[in-house]
């Protein structure tokens, strides 16, 4: 049987596929890509949804959708599609539910939740030793990062059992995680953790949405149309939704190839953290 050939195979229509596929075919117009995707969208953590509203329908964030002026390489992109920010609305009454059903609803007004005496100085004793170790990770060479084999055998969750005074200190932090990266803490390397705020600042530059910090803007329309935009623009029909790739092996002097159909000389993966295939169509085997 005939192989399709490609110049290079992305399993993942995600952010990082979708941008590695925009920007191959950039520099090379002609390269013939394949992006290969599990679900029947793009857009990976990234989903907007329209619901009712007053005036007809709004269209809402389900996954990501907070994007800050220091993140330049999104700053960027979005400019380069068209697309716009606002200000994320941060002015009167904060809502905060942590705990389970049975524990009270609290609302505040300040930039974080209002928090008894004890539990304020826990988080400042544990933000206080997150910010030295975060000054010790060389983010561009994790390897590099003192004790960097013992950080990244521990998750955030075992860091923050040890470290962590109180309950309600450890209950917030889990809210954070599943909030700004999408896991919970015993998913999380440490190391990756340190890293991941070292890049961005500061643990409280994740968390804040004043300007400069993480959660400064909101793209209008939704985040998921960077992912919608980029697919367009690589070709809607170098897209193939609902092909979960199960396996990749890798042959000497031979190409790869999915399912026998196709081959490709460069592969990139780029699923989604944590996310696992669905479907065993479209599964790359040897040629």
């Amino acid at each position: 049987m005939t192989a399709d050939i490609w110049d290079v195979v992305i399993v993942g229509a995600g952010l990082s596929g979708l941008s590695a596929a925009h920007l191959l075919r950039k520099r090379h117009a002609k390269l013939k890509i394949l992006i290969l995707e599990g679900k029947d969208r793009v857009g990976g953590r990234t989903v907007s949804s329209e619901i009712p509203a007053a005036g007809g329908a709004d269209r809402w964030d389900f996954g990501g959708q907070w994007v800050g002026s220091t993140q330049t390489h999104i700053m960027e992109l979005i400019k380069d599609l068209g697309l716009e920010v606002y200000p994320q609305f941060n002015v009167g009454k904060k809502v905060l539910h942590v705990g389970g059903p049975t524990c009270k609803v609290r609302m505040y007004r300040t930039s974080i939740p209002t928090l008894s005496p004890l539990v304020l100085l826990d988080f400042s004793q544990l933000l206080w030793k997150i910010k030295r170790l975060c000054r010790t990770v060389c983010v561009q060479d994790l390897l590099r990062t003192p004790n960097a084999a013992e950080l990244d055998s521990m998750t955030l969750h075992s860091y923050i059992e040890k470290n962590a005074w109180t309950q309600e200190m450890k209950e917030q932090i889990g809210v954070c995680s599943r909030s700004v990266f999408g896991v919970e803490p015993c998913q999380m390397s440490f190391l990756f953790f340190l890293m991941y705020a070292a890049a961005a600042g500061g643990l409280l530059a994740l968390l804040e949405s004043t300007p400069g910090c993480a959660q400064e803007f909101k793209i209008k329309g939704g985040t998921q149309q960077l992912s919608e935009c980029l697919a367009q623009r690589v070709g809607w029909k170098n897209v193939r939704l609902g092909s979960a790739v199960m396996a990749i092996w890798q042959v000497e002097y031979s190409n790869i190839s999915l399912g026998g159909l196709m081959r490709s000389d460069t592969e990139i993966t780029a699923p989604s953290l944590g996310k696992q295939p669905v479907s065993s169509e479209g599964s790359l085997s040897s040629a």
